[in-house]
């Protein structure tokens, strides 16, 4: 590590002094881009007015949050860093998206948002782009292309990548636009997505704002390599750096970048130096810098630079300023009036928008499977079957993940390549964030991705595009985007495969607001299912059992779907009612025959959706039999058994004529040896056992 001298305490910040410096420029030509919807380029005193529009909305937010106007202090101000926000986002059309972070409010005025409603929902109101959902951290404006701000760091790369394959896939000549801090380099999140980015040449324009901090920390504290622009080149992706407060600079270089992706749908990335005058949100007591470095700093201010250009090249004189400045201050004033006077959200209104409005049968109807011409098939070729009809049908559905033009670690996807192509059957690295963050990019700019995670394990490695994106994208816009996104990926114990592949953690995601669990115990089951998750406006994670793939069953010949959020009862029974999924489900048939045999009769019900859960099939159920038993292969503290018990005990506790017993996993890891690994659950006899007890 370099050690920092004494005079090096204000750690080199001093640079911006030195520029304009461009290096290893990108090779570039041709004019700068057009502003959205117009025929001509914006001229210097658009430029002028917009970067003052950002100065006075960022200056009456501080003022606000100092004066308790705003319910919050997580707010984000990049007072000083209008250039960026106004050369980068001025070159940009409508059709362009746009991902940004929470310091992102000029980027998302540049790109032409509605200022009116951009403060309302930074006040928290009902007329808010979010509906006061998203706040300053998440503002969106689906019709001008901004997919989001977004409070997750290095988020924005991943669905900015995504947005650039529907770019691509639809053979538009638009660009995908992602703009982060300098500290957001440092993310997995965006090396995934920087590599994919390059591999698959998509059309995307990573904007790397270097203010020099990332949060508190200044940056050669925080990166070992400082020149960002350099971490491009690992990628095979073209970088320059420039001066980031110099917003005629910023404008034609970028613009002159932005034109040329147009024409060849490469990726490029720019690193624009700059400064932040305020602390990292609003209250920071900015302990990390002194004043004497910020007033430095302050010297270079991007609009008195251009203001003081202008002057001097006799483009306007003081009073054709000053008339700029009053029109953007007026602007926002009437910003201002506009939130203040707008209603507050109602709390009868909070669930709205969790979930995007669905064709009926997605979940109306019953687990009803057509027996009119059947085949015998594998639960394996019935998901083939399930993917392979809905991509014929539906050219937006397109299928990524490791290996899956070989067909994946378990053959599902064989021969689909050969049929659709290495475009819509594309394999990606080893990168989980990248393959659900991007899949979520391209689900919210139209295209229906199913994305495969090689095993459910592997879903720990990309719980932020899962749970923090995909998940909440819909709610945090306030209905603005649809995440039509099906993540596959196979779950639970076999093949001696030990802790880290052979986990059933359902549970974990089982309860996440935004998201449909599904997990089909066979063939019939598995392909109308996945058929309507794929069709579905939401995002589906979609749980297959290793040891069904081969199972056969009895498989609908005729186009079927069958709805999400309703459980099956696969046998009835008075006595005793067992409620299970995936692989339990064969345990539990099992079960039903050993206590047949001794007079007891089990009703036997299949869960199929995992969340939202058929509570009304089981509580029938068990008005029935009195007595309930929950099987299991995962852990039983906090499962899937424990949120059945839960719901009807609340809902029906004086039809148990017993307590409820819960079979569940080992409450320990997966082990690899056999014996073990067959020990982690109780089989059918001992399970039999139990249940007797109970009646």
């Amino acid at each position: 590590m370099k050690p920092v001298k004494e005079s090096d305490q204000d750690y080199n910040l001093n640079v911006i002094p030195e520029f304009p410096i461009k290096i290893q420029d990108i090779k570039i030509d041709g004019e700068a881009g057009t502003k959205t919807g117009t025929t001509s380029k914006p001229g210097n005193a658009d430029l002028l007015k917009t970067m003052h529009i950002i100065r006075f909305f960022e200056l009456h937010l501080s003022e606000a949050i100092l004066t308790g106007v705003l319910p919050t202090f997580a707010i984000h101000l990049s007072i000083g860093q209008e250039a960026v926000a106004t050369g980068v986002c001025m070159n940009l059309r409508n059709t362009d998206y746009l991902n940004t972070t929470h310091r992102g409010h000029g980027h998302i005025i540049a790109k032409g948002a509605d200022l009116n409603r951009m403060m309302a929902e930074i006040y928290g109101r009902k007329d808010g782009q979010c509906m006061g959902r998203g706040g300053s951290m998440h503002v969106t404006d689906g019709n001008r292309g901004i997919l989001g701000a977004n409070g997750i760091v290095g988020a924005g790369y991943l669905l900015a990548m995504g947005a650039g394959y529907t770019i691509k896939n639809k053979g538009r000549d638009d660009v995908s636009v992602v703009i982060a801090g300098d500290g957001s380099v440092n993310q997995g999140m965006f090396h995934e997505s920087m590599n994919m980015i390059s591999l698959f040449d998509l059309p995307v324009l990573i904007v790397v704002e270097n203010n020099l901090y990332g949060e508190f920390t200044p940056i050669d504290k925080h990166s070992a390599v400082t020149e960002m622009y350099k971490r491009a080149q690992a990628y095979g992706i073209e970088s320059c750096r420039l001066n980031g407060n110099d917003v005629k600079e910023v404008f034609t270089e970028t613009g002159k970048i932005i034109e040329k992706i147009r024409t060849d749908s490469k990726p490029r990335l720019v690193e624009l130096m700059t400064y932040r005058w305020h602390g990292h949100m609003e209250g920071d007591g900015e302990l990390y810098r002194t004043e004497e470095e910020k007033e430095r700093y302050k010297k270079e201010d991007p609009i008195l630079r251009i203001e003081n250009q202008m002057l001097q090249d006799k483009e306007l004189n003081q009073e054709e300023i000053q008339k700029i400045k009053s029109d953007a201050e007026k602007q926002v004033k009437d910003a201002i009036a506009f939130a203040e006077q707008s209603e507050e959200p109602k709390p009868s209104e909070l669930l709205s928008n969790s979930y995007s409005p669905e064709q009926e049968f997605i979940f109306q109807g019953e687990i009803s499977i057509p027996d009119k011409q059947t085949k015998e098939i594998t639960t394996s070729e019935a998901i083939r079957e399930a993917i392979l009809e809905e991509m014929e049908r539906d050219e937006n559905v397109f299928l990524w993940g490791e290996d899956v033009t070989l067909g994946g670690y378990f053959n599902v996807t064989d021969g689909l390549v050969d049929q659709f192509g290495k475009n819509r059957i594309i394999d990606t690295p080893i990168s989980e964030n990248a393959i659900i963050g991007g899949a979520v990019g391209a689900a919210m700019t139209g295209m229906r991705p199913v994305a495969e995670i090689l095993f459910s394990d592997f879903l720990t490695c990309c719980m932020d595009p899962i749970m923090n994106q995909a998940a909440k994208l819909r709610y945090m816009t306030g209905g603005q985007v649809s995440i039509p996104l099906t993540i596959r990926t196979p779950a639970g114990s076999a093949f001696g495969m030990a802790a880290q592949h052979s986990q059933s953690i359902e549970r974990m995601f089982a309860g996440i607001p935004g998201l449909i669990v599904a997990a089909p115990s066979d063939a019939a089951t598995a392909k109308g299912l996945l058929k309507t998750a794929i069709r579905s406006n939401n995002p589906v994670l979609f749980f297959e059992h290793k040891l069904l793939y081969l199972e056969t069953a009895m498989v609908p010949v005729e186009e079927y779907t069958l709805p999400l959020g309703k459980a099956r009862v696969l046998k009835t029974g008075k006595d005793v009612t067992i409620v299970t999924h995936l692989f339990g489900v064969g345990v539990a048939r099992e079960v039903a025959n050993i206590l047949e045999a001794s007079g007891i009769s089990a009703e036997v019900i299949d869960l199929i959706t995992l969340y939202p859960m058929d509570t009304e099939t089981i509580l029938k159920s068990v008005a029935k039999t009195g007595r309930l038993v929950t099987i299991e292969e995962g852990h039983a503290t906090l499962g899937i058994g424990s949120e059945v018990i839960t719901r009807i005990v609340t809902a029906g506790f004086n039809l148990l004529k017993s307590a409820p017993l819960r079979i569940a996993a080992q409450e320990c890891p997966i082990p690899y040896a056999k014996d073990l690994e067959n020990s982690m659950m109780p089989g059918p006899e001992e399970i039999a056992e139990k249940i007797k007890k109970l009646t």
